[in-house]
């Protein structure tokens, strides 16, 4: 007997599913969308984790170079090739704005480091003695308060060669006389020297005067300070209203501009809020020493100051401590800084603003300075 399927009594008939439900449907739609919105928060907060640590690593990057950046020049402050005794310091107090007389110029080189201090974070620096403001390169819009202002005055550690640049300052040194000049456009020596001597015709001891024999190197002024933006819009890079709001180190730098000394205004680093400077000052002991020359022993001998009590003593620097207050350039919206920063024993904050900070301090030894103070033994 032989087995049938027939329709309609109680067999099953077998048929294709030609799609889906409308229950099922709307199941799928759901979980989809379940799926699909953890996988959107998870690349959101992926891409809000790496946003925070490029802002995080470009905080950490911008502090450590900018101590770093004033801790190598620091270290060659009073660098002047092979000339060793500094002179006196000069009568007044050296004008690191001045540009135009090589004889003052040479005078300052005695005060390889010197600085103006803020007595607080809402005040600025006193440079009522010097023509910075004057020329309007330390306006009230283009110096931050509250930050010091570091002069480091040296020599390139290069020596210079070729054709000099018009109206740049240079330098030559043996080991008892030093000599400024301006570069002259199309010379093959700078000219127009400090003291009258013919450019490349300083000798060094016991042997004859020939052209070729002084070293010419490019003479340093570097001026460091915090302005209230980073890329200002009035002439040299000033700052001015409407510029933006982001704290930078900067330098004036003792250049040239279409053939004449000018200061030059150079961002450094973006983010940097305040700069604080302490000096280790040498002045012990006070007689001077028959091998040396000078007083002191090359170290600091009581703790550090923010300036110098007495103005001969900015002569005895041997060693400066820097401290950066740096700040993210972006802000983060879920943080918010509540915290209060030391300074250089200066109290700063808290800012209650949604950028993240850190402080970077350094202490560098001047080594051009310290070096002529050690005893031998």
């Amino acid at each position: 007997m032989k087995n049938s399927i027939r329709s309609g009594h109680g067999f099953a008939c077998r048929s294709r599913q030609a799609g889906l439900s409308l229950l099922e449907l709307m199941i799928s739609i759901t979980i989809g969308a379940i799926l699909m919105t953890g996988l959107v928060a998870t690349f959101n907060q992926s891409g809000e984790s790496r946003r925070e640590l490029e802002k995080t690593g470009t905080l950490i990057e911008n502090g450590r170079y900018a101590v770093s950046l004033i801790y190598e020049d620091l270290r060659h402050a009073g660098f002047y090739g092979f000339y060793y005794d500094l002179g006196d310091a000069p009568a007044a107090v050296p004008d690191p704005c001045e540009v135009a007389d090589l004889a003052i110029l040479k005078g300052d080189i005695a005060l390889p480091i010197q600085g103006f201090a803020a007595a607080t974070l809402l005040t600025r620096p006193d440079i009522s003695a010097t023509t910075c403001d004057d020329k309007g390169l330390f306006t009230i819009a283009n110096l931050k308060a509250g930050s010091d202002i570091l002069v480091i005055r040296r020599g390139d550690t290069g020596v210079f060669t070729g054709n000099p640049v018009a109206g740049v300052i240079y330098m030559q040194a043996n080991a008892r006389d030093l000599n400024l000049l301006v570069g002259a456009s199309g010379a093959s020596v700078p000219t127009d020297s400090a003291d009258g001597v013919t450019a490349n015709l300083l000798k060094y001891p016991g042997k004859a005067a020939v052209t070729t024999e002084a070293e010419t190197r490019r003479y340093r002024v570097h001026v460091y300070f915090v302005a209230p933006c980073s890329f200002g819009s009035a002439a040299n890079g000033v700052c001015q209203g409407g510029d933006d709001d982001v704290p930078t180190l900067k330098r004036l730098e003792l250049s040239a501009s279409g053939g004449a000394t000018v200061m030059e205004i150079v961002p450094l680093v973006e983010g940097v809020e305040f700069i604080k400077v302490r000096y280790g000052i040498d002045n012990s002991p006070t007689t001077t020493h028959p091998v040396t020359g000078s007083i002191g022993d090359g170290i600091p001998d009581a703790g550090y100051v923010a300036t110098t009590a007495a103005f001969a003593d900015w002569a005895n620097v041997v060693t400066t401590q820097v401290h950066l207050l740096v700040r993210a350039t972006q802000e983060t919206q879920e943080h918010t800084d509540v915290k209060s920063y030391s300074i250089a024993g200066v109290t700063a904050g808290p800012f209650n603003d949604h950028y993240r900070r850190r402080v970077y301090s350094s202490e560098a030894l001047s080594m051009n300075m310290a070096g002529r103070r050690e005893v031998p033994k």
